[in-house]
């Protein structure tokens, strides 16, 4: 009887000690949802972006809906000792894209640098940034051409420090001369949610129509799905890019068009399609993003 009883309380033990175990190398999966940043993410789970972008191998902090994202749960065995964090200062990932909502003092706080660090890094005369920009986070970071944006309204007075993107080589300004002018014959086209044909055409099937015709053969997705797929931010946008818009009919990316310079856009709107101003204050106050499809060279 003495036997069993000792038994049993060693399986128990045993139980108990990998259930424990379990607990504290467990890893939970998170998938994006629209409107989700790697910022809004890691307070959420009570983490750091650092954390996410090395569990995840991330080399940037660009995330895209459906995405799925390993956030490491922490220990829940209260005798295991916490890591004690670094404070070098040095960040293990290179740049931040800046997030509405972003303050340099936030971000700061997020990758354990100082605001000088940043401005030193950025070489930013002001504490002002804007939504899109890419900042270093480390003297040594080297940002590429793609990772610039162009954005009319800024967080504060002034303008921002800009960084000249690529335009688009000979074939990549032909499709471009192509698509806008289908775009332009397609001005009047009514609004049919779902439409990607003269008959009627919405956003995003606007676009679809408009590139396939002017020889860029891309496949149907909403305005959310173009920003979030194969497409890079351009700091300075040349007819033919594309623009997105944010919280118009709904949250989150929700619109997009052809950018036509001079402030112009052209986009399939609920009275069809139309050309309409971005520094006008509806669209100002909803413009996200200039990007390019990639495949656009």
């Amino acid at each position: 009887m003495q036997k069993t009883k000792k038994w049993r309380i060693l399986v128990l033990s045993t139980l108990a000690t990998s259930f424990l175990a379990l607990q504290t190398a467990e890893a939970a999966t998170y998938t994006v949802q629209k409107g989700d940043t790697l910022t809004k993410i890691a307070q959420n789970h009570q983490v750091t972006i650092g954390d996410i972008m090395k569990w995840n191998n991330l080399s940037k902090d660009t995330i895209f809906v459906a995405q799925k994202l390993e956030i490491q749960k922490q220990s829940t065995n209260e005798g295991v000792k916490p890591t004690t964090p670094s404070t070098s200062g040095k960040p293990a990932f290179s740049s931040h894209t800046v997030a509405k909502g972003d303050t340099l003092s936030k971000i700061a706080k997020l990758y354990n640098v100082t605001i000088k660090d940043i401005m030193d890094w950025n070489k930013l005369e002001k504490d002002m940034i804007f939504v899109g920009q890419v900042l270093k986070l480390s003297s040594a970071a080297v940002i590429p051409d793609g990772d610039t944006i162009h954005n009319n309204v800024t967080s504060g007075t002034g303008t921002p420090s800009k960084v000249i993107a690529k335009d688009p080589t000979a074939n990549g300004q032909a499709i471009y001369n192509k698509t806008v002018e289908v775009a332009n014959t397609l001005v009047g086209t009514p609004y049919l949610y779902g439409g990607n044909t003269p008959v009627g055409l919405d956003c995003s099937g606007f676009i679809f129509y408009a590139f396939n015709q002017g020889g860029l053969k891309i496949g149907r997705a909403s305005s959310e799905g173009y920003f979030y797929g194969n497409t890079t931010h351009v700091e300075n946008p040349v007819p033919g890019d594309l623009v997105f818009f944010e919280n118009t009919y709904k949250e989150g990316i929700s619109h997009m068009g052809i950018y036509l310079g001079d402030n112009k856009f052209i986009h399939a709107g609920t009275d069809g399609v139309e050309v309409s101003d971005v520094t006008y204050s509806y669209w100002s106050s909803k413009l996200v993003a200039y990007k390019r499809f990639d495949s656009v060279k």
